[in-house]
Formats: structure tokens, C-alpha cells, sequence
């Protein structure tokens, strides 16, 4: 802060490549949906790279402007300083001017420095930056479908998982508390992708994401592996990467159902309703194994192999009880329905996802006898499980 109690600031809301700010479309949408009475001063901001906000307690004042205009999550963020922003983007390693992409569906420039911005206001460390930018680039990969994430009326978010060497020196949490609260790497690593859809691709609840009810998780969905209570060496190598590696994997998660006991009873879960988009579309579901669960699996001789295919042989909806449920009978009665799906209802119950491979099976969480899992059913198309080895600011593996 300068000693006449103002902050420079940078904005972290985008601009299109034509140079049209998203705002405008924004505001369109916030009067026609009636969400001007809270965000009164959608699209009333300087048209330029830096502003300077004068108060008594600018940071607070950058608070309630930001919030005002839309810009953050409802949480209080980090005002993001040149300074801050400056040093987030050394984090990165990367020139501020680089363009990842375009964030759907607005269609907001993704620069390193607009994600910076957006990483300071979630509370990132400066080295957390590489993560994050790995996270951005798997979101705008087609396969990640984000104007769909973005406008569906689904509850879908991404998931983020770290692996490798990095998860531990950044103290991501992959143990007691895995998805929160309580680490900063994992809230504000989620966080700050989060709010990099919300102002780059005008994600607005209610505006232009129509999700009926949300989710915690849109706040935040973050966790490393824990490879140290992995008994099958942990998902980077399965992908392919080498054990110097570390990588961030982002998929769509439709919500968290917690799983008290074992693989049977995920199966149980999985056969449920929870299912029933990726049944429609198809799609990459996850499954989050507590340590005592892999542990005892794999002294029984079970490879990750084993625990997909017991899940996609056990975790199978009967065909009657599928057919009366509201997604086949209401929704989608007129639609058709995948090969795979017709197949297997012709044989008597559906699986969750077409096939083995199409289910993800990270470790982690408390390692406790009274073991908690919990599955991430998913949504929307085409199948999405994006690797990326996160970069370090040299521009060298991390």
C-alpha cells in the first residue's frame, strides 16, 4: 500500500482477442436475470490493465468493489497488487504475455498474467503458480468440454489431482482431510481455477452456469495422491510419467458421495442414480480408495487393475430398476441411449461407465481401520482424463 492509502491493482477480469471485455456480455445477462441488486456494479470499472483504488482501507475496498462487479467467489480474496501479481508470475516461469487459450464460453483471453492475477485472489503462493497453470491448460483442452462444465444445469466441477514430488513440498494434502478444509495448497490451488473460469470465462452462477443447485466442490476440488500409502506406485506412472515427475490430472466430477467401508460398497454407490450421466454420455468417473481399503486390497493380491474391473463388474444398475428411474424415463426417454448401455441392459444391469479403463482409482485420505472412500460420479462428453507434468519456473520439470 502507498502512503496516500492506495493499492494499484491489476484486474482479473478477460478480454475477448477482438478486445471486448466479457463484463459487457455479463451485465446483459445480470439484468436480464435479475442479479443486479447484488452485483450492482457489474461492468463499472476502469478499461484498462491497472487500477488504482483509493480508501482508508483499500483492501477492503478492493474486496467489496470486486465483489460488487462480480469477480469473486463470495469469499474474500487477495488483493491483487502489482507487486503480488508480478511475483506470482515469476512463480510461473513463464512470459505474462503468453496466451494459453480462450476460456469458454466468453471466450476471455487466458494469459499468464490474468491467471497470476487470479491465483493471488485465491490466496496462492507464488509456488503453487506452475500447478495452476498445468490445471488451466487441461481445462481448455477440447476434451475437457468447459463451455459445457461452464452453461450445463449439472453440478459438475473440475477435479484436480496432484502426483509426484512436488504435492509434498507444497504440502498438499493427501491424508486425514484430503479434500478440507484446512491446507492452503489444496483450497487455493482449486480456488484460483475456479476463479479463472468465473472471470476469463464468465462462469457466472445464474448468468451463464445454470447448475440447479452447485457444489462445494465448485469452491474447490483439489488433493494429491498419497504415494506412500499407494501399494500400487501411484497414478503418474500408470499414465506414463517418470517418477521424477510430478503432474497434475483434471477430470469432471459431478459431486463427492462419501463411502464408508470397502470396494463392495463403492460398487453399491456406483450402481446407484449417481451414475446416470455417465451412463447417458459416458465419461471417466474416480474413486477415491482410503489407504486401509488399497492396502488390504492389494494383500490380497489385487492390482489397480483388479479394483477397476471389480467396480465395473459389481457397480451395475438392474436393468428394470435403471429404467424406471427419472433419467431414462423423464429426461432422456426419447434420446438414444449409447451401444454399450442398450447392450448391457439387454444382459440385465448397466455398468457405470462403459469400461474398466474408465475409472480412475486414486489413494488417499486417513489411513483408519473404519475406512471413508468416496465417489466422484461425472458428467458431460467426450470422456476426459487430462495429464499434465507441471512445469517449474525454469521452465524444467518440478
Amino acid at each position: 500500500m502507498s502512503e496516500d492509502g492506495s493499492l494499484w491493482v491489476l484486474l482479473p477480469t478477460g478480454q475477448r482477442a477482438s478486445g471486448e471485455w466479457i463484463d459487457d456480455t455479463l451485465r446483459q445477462r445480470a439484468e436480464e436475470t435479475g442479479l443486479l441488486a447484488r452485483l450492482h456494479l457489474v461492468g463499472q470499472f476502469p478499461r484498462q490493465r491497472v487500477e488504482i483504488v483509493r480508501a482508508a482501507d483499500p483492501g477492503a475496498e478492493v474486496n467489496e468493489l470486486f465483489y460488487r462487479r462480480g469477480w469473486t467467489d463470495g469469499l474474500p480474496i487477495v488483493a491483487p497488487t502489482m507487486a503480488r501479481v508480478d511475483a506470482m508470475v515469476r512463480g510461473g516461469g513463464r512470459p505474462r504475455t503468453t496466451v494459453l487459450g480462450e476460456a469458454e464460453p466468453l471466450k476471455g483471453q487466458v494469459t499468464v498474467e490474468k491467471v497470476a492475477v487470479n491465483a493471488v485472489m485465491a490466496g496462492c503462493e507464488t509456488a503453487h503458480m506452475p500447478v495452476v497453470l498445468a490445471a488451466v491448460e487441461a481445462i481448455l483442452e477440447p476434451e475437457f468440454n468447459l463451455r459445457g462444465v461452464q452453461t450445463t444445469d449439472e453440478n459438475v466441477t473440475p477435479l484436480i489431482v496432484v502426483s509426484g514430488p512436488l504435492a509434498k513440498r507444497l504440502e498438499l494434502n493427501a491424508g486425514f482431510g484430503a479434500l478440507g478444509p484446512g491446507w492452503r495448497a489444496n483450497a487455493a490451488i482449486g480456488r484460483a481455477l475456479r476463479l479463472v473460469m468465473h472471470n476469463l470465462g464468465g462462469g457466472w452462477p445464474g448468468a451463464v452456469a445454470f447448475a440447479g443447485l452447485g457444489q462445494p466442490g465448485r469452491y474447490t476440488l483439489c488433493l494429491a495422491e498419497d504415494e506412500a500409502a499407494d501399494p500400487w506406485g501411484g497414478l503418474r506412472r500408470e499414465l506414463g510419467f517418470a517418477d521424477e515427475d510430478s503432474i497434475v490430472l483434471v477430470q469432471r466430477a459431478e459431486s463427492v458421495v462419501n463411502v464408508t467401508g470397502g470396494v463392495a460398497d463403492l460398487a453399491s454407490v456406483m450402481a446407484s442414480a449417481t451414475s446416470a450421466f455417465s451412463r447417458l454420455h459416458g465419461g471417466i468417473v474416480a474413486v477415491i480408495l482410503a489407504p486401509h481399503v488399497a492396502q488390504w486390497l492389494a494383500g490380497k493380491g489385487w492390482s489397480r487393475a483388479d479394483v477397476r474391473d471389480y467396480l465395473h463388474q459389481h457397480g451395475r444398475a438392474p436393468t428394470a430398476e435403471w429404467q424406471e428411474s427419472w433419467l431414462p424415463k423423464r429426461l432422456a426417454a426419447g434420446r438414444k441411449w449409447p451401444a454399450w448401455v442398450k447392450e448391457a441392459a439387454a444382459e440385465g444391469a448397466i455398468p457405470a461407465v462403459e469400461k474398466p479403463d474408465d475409472i480412475t482409482v486414486i489413494v488417499a485420505g486417513g489411513d483408519i481401520p473404519i475406512p471413508q472412500c468416496a465417489y466422484l460420479p461425472t458428467w458431460g462428453f467426450p470422456p476426459c482424463r487430462i495429464a499434465r507434468k507441471i512445469q517449474g519456473p525454469a521452465d524444467g520439470p518440478v
